[in-house]
C-alpha cells in the first residue's frame, strides 16, 4: 500500500527541521567548546591552578649558635607541625581518639575541635620528630604531619638572657636570635607543584623550585664553663637573700668581650612561655640601677685625672656633713670609725667607702668636669653590645646640677646605669683607661665553618691615662686587703674591687626607701695584668644590705674559678705593698 504523497512531505519536512535542529546543537555545542577552550581556556586553567597547583615553602635551616669554645648553645631540629582537616574526616570520633593517644592530649577536647571547626587548622606546632613519625604512620584520616624544623636549646636555662628563643614560626623574639634574627634565619625556598586530593605533591608536575638559603652560625663571646660558674653562685645569693633579683656581667677588659652575663630570676629557653615576663628581662641590661659606692672610683678617676686633686690631698670625714640646707651621713664601718674617718686621701675613700670625703672631691671637681667624667666612662650612653633591650643612663644635664646633687653623684646616688654599663667603666680602670666596646658576638661563619666576619676589639675613646689607671687599681687592692671589700679576696691573686649599698629612690622620685637597698661589687684581677672585670648586683636583699656580704662572696667564688679555668698563674704576692699605705 502506497503511502499519501502528503504524508511523504510531512514526514521529509520534519526530517529536515530535526536534522537542522541536530546540526544546530552541533554548532552550539561545538561553539560552546570554543568559548570555553579557546576564549575562555587561560581563565579555566587558572582557576585549575588556583585549585591544584601550590607554591610549597621550604623553609632555611636556622642558624647554630656557639660559645667562643665551639660548645652548641642553639641548634635547629628536624620536627613536625601537626595539622587537622575535619571536613574530611568521615569518623571524628575515631581520629580524635587516635591522635590524643599520641599526642597525650584530652580526647574530649580534640574531639570538640573536630566538630567545632571545619576548615584546615594546627593542633600542634614543632612537635618531636619521632611524635610526628609515629602520627605519620598510623595514617589517621583528616590528619597531616607537616615536616619542619624546631629550636633545641641544649642547656636549657644557661645563657637564656643572651641567647634569648624563637617563636613557632622561627622568629627570633629575645636576645641574639632576635637581633641576629636575618643572619640566623636564612632565606627560604620554594617549590611550585600539583597538588592531589590529599595535599601531596605529584610526580612529575613541579614547574619551578628555588632552593633555600641557610641561615650563618654565630659565635659568641661567652665561655660555657664560666657563664655556669656564674649562674649557680648567682643564683645561691639571689635564694639566699630572697632577693627582689640580681645581675652579674664579666667582662675581658682588654677585648670588651663578654665572657658571661647572667640575671635572676631566669627561665628555660626551651619552655620560655611557661615563665612569668619578668624571668625573661635582661636586667643587666636593660634594668637601672643607683650604683651607690661603687661609683668612687670614677669619682677617684676624674680627681686625679683632672688633676684638681691630688694623690694625698686630705678631705676630713666627721661622719656627716651639711651641704646647703642637706645633711649628707658616712657609712661607718668598725667601732674606730664611730666619729668619722678622720683625714681621709684618696686611696682610704675607696678603702673606707667614705660617702664625705667623695662628696669633698665632687664638689672640688665641679658639676662639669665630673659630668664629663662620667661621659667618658659611657654611663650616659648605650653600650651597643648586641643585645636587645640596652638602655642608656638617665639623662642628666651638669648645669641643672645644685651642689648636693653633685656631692651625691660623686658617692654613687642621684645616678642611674646598667650593670654591663658598669662593667664596661671598670673595664677602662682595669686596662690602662681605654673604654671598649662590649661585645657580645665573635664571629659570623657559614654552616661548613669559614669564618664570614670576625669582630675585632673596638676602643671607643681614652677615658685617663694609663698613670692614673694603674693608680686606681693599686688603690683597689686596698679596698680587697684592708677595707670593705675582704670577702671578694681570691688566694694567690691580687684583686681590686669596690662595694656598694645604695638606698632606692622613691617610686615618686623624692628621696629615698629606709629599708630597700641594691647591694654590688664590682672588681678586677690579678690587678697585675687584668683578665677579668665583673660587676655582681643584688637588688633588694633581705638580711643583709651591704655588697661586702651579698654581692662579694659570689665575685669571689665566680674569680677563683675563672682563674682556674683560663690557668691564670698566680700573683707573686710574699711582701706586695699596699695600696693604701702606699698613698698615705
Amino acid at each position: 500500500m502506497r503511502r499519501h504523497p502528503s504524508l511523504d512531505k510531512v514526514i521529509s519536512k520534519r526530517t529536515s527541521i530535526l536534522s537542522y535542529l541536530i546540526i544546530a546543537i552541533f554548532v552550539l555545542l561545538i561553539g560552546r567548546l570554543f568559548y570555553l577552550q579557546i576564549i575562555r581556556g587561560p581563565f579555566f586553567k587558572s582557576k585549575s591552578e588556583d585549585l591544584t597547583v601550590r607554591k610549597i615553602i621550604i623553609h632555611a635551616r636556622r642558624g647554630t649558635i656557639y660559645d667562643r669554645y665551639g660548645n652548641k648553645l642553639a641548634i635547629t631540629a628536624d620536627a613536625f607541625d601537626i595539622a587537622a582537616r575535619p571536613s574530611i574526616m568521615k569518623d571524628k570520633k575515631a581520629s580524635a581518639k587516635a591522635l590524643a593517644s599520641i599526642l597525650n592530649i584530652s580526647e574530649k577536647a580534640l574531639l570538640e575541635k573536630f566538630i567545632e571547626r571545619k576548615r584546615f587548622y594546627y593542633v600542634a606546632r614543632n612537635v618531636d620528630f619521632e611524635v610526628g613519625e609515629k602520627i605519620k604512620q598510623a595514617k589517621i584520616e583528616g590528619i597531616d604531619a607537616l615536616p619542619t624544623t624546631k629550636r633545641i636549646y641544649p642547656y636549657g636555662q644557661m645563657a637564656a638572657h643572651i641567647i634569648g628563643y624563637t617563636n613557632t614560626d622561627g622568629e627570633g623574639i629575645e636576645g641574639v636570635e632576635k637581633s641576629y634574627n636575618k643572619i640566623l634565619a636564612g632565606t627560604n625556598g620554594y617549590k611550585i607543584a600539583e597538588l592531589d586530593a590529599n595535599k601531596v605533591i605529584i610526580p612529575g608536575t613541579s614547574k619551578d623550585q628555588k632552593d633555600p638559603v641557610d641561615g650563618k652560625d654565630i659565635v659568641l663571646t661567652i665561655d660555657s664553663t664560666i657563664q655556669h660558674a656564674m649562674e649557680a653562685e648567682l643564683a645561691k645569693s639571689y635564694n639566699t637573700y630572697s632577693a627582689l633579683g640580681a645581675s652579674a656581667v664579666m667582662m675581658d677588659p682588654k677585648t670588651g668581650e663578654i665572657l658571661a652575663l647572667a640575671n635572676m630570676p631566669t627561665y628555660d629557653l626551651n619552655h620560655p612561655l611557661k615563665s612569668d615576663s619578668r624571668n625573661r628581662r635582661n636586667g643587666a641590661v636593660s634594668d637601672l640601677y643607683e650604683p651607690g659606692s661603687t661609683l668612687k672610683t670614677m669619682t677617684a678617676c676624674a680627681a686625679l685625672d683632672s688633676k684638681m686633686v691630688g694623690v694625698n690631698e686630705i678631705f676630713n670625714c666627721a661622719g656627716s656633713k651639711k651641704i646647703g640646707k642637706r645633711t649628707i651621713r658616712c657609712s661607718l664601718h668598725g667601732r674606730e670609725f664611730r666619729n668619722g674617718h678622720g683625714s681621709v686621701n684618696v686611696a682610704k675613700m675607696l678603702k673606707h667607702s667614705c660617702n664625705i670625703a667623695a662628696a669633698g672631691m665632687g664638689l672640688k671637681i665641679g658639676r662639669e668636669i665630673l659630668h664629663s667624667y662620667e661621659t667618658a666612662f659611657g654611663l650616659y650612653e648605650k653600650p651597643n653590645s648586641g643585645m636587645t633591650g640596652e638602655v642608656g643612663g638617665w639623662p642628666d644635664p651638669w648645669k641643672n646640677w645644685i651642689d648636693i646633687h653633685t656631692a651625691n653623684v660623686a658617692f654613687g646616688q642621684g645616678i642611674a646605669v646598667t650593670p654591663l654599663q658598669m662593667a664596661k667603666a671598670y673595664s677602662a680602670v682595669a686596662n690602662g683607661g681605654n673604654l671598649m666596646k662590649p661585645m657580645i658576638v665573635k664571629e659570623i661563619r657559614e654552616p661548613e665553618g669559614m669564618i664570614i666576619e670576625k669582630f675585632d676589639p673596638v676602643v671607643i675613646r681614652r677615658v685617663m691615662s694609663a698613670e692614673v689607671a694603674r693608680s686606681v687599681c693599686r688603690m683597689l687592692v686596698g679596698v680587697v686587703d684592708e677595707g670593705t671589700g675582704k670577702t671578694a679576696h681570691v688566694e694567690g691573686y691580687l684583686v681590686g674591687g669596690k662595694t656598694g649599698s645604695a638606698q632606692k629612690a622613691k617610686a615618686s622620685g623624692r628621696g629615698y626607701m629606709e629599708d630597700r637597698f641594691i647591694a654590688s661589687f664590682a672588681g678586677l684581677l690579678p690587678v697585675s695584668d687584668p683578665r677579668i672585670v665583673m660587676l655582681v648586683m643584688v637588688d633588694e636583699p633581705k638580711g643583709s644590705h651591704y655588697g661586702a656580704t651579698v654581692a662579694a662572696p659570689v665575685f669571689q667564688q665566680v674569680a677563683k674559678k675563672t682563674m682556674w679555668h683560663l690557668r691564670v698563674p698566680p700573683d707573686n704576692l710574699p711582701g706586695h705593698s699596699n695600696s693604701a699605705n702606699d698613698t698615705d
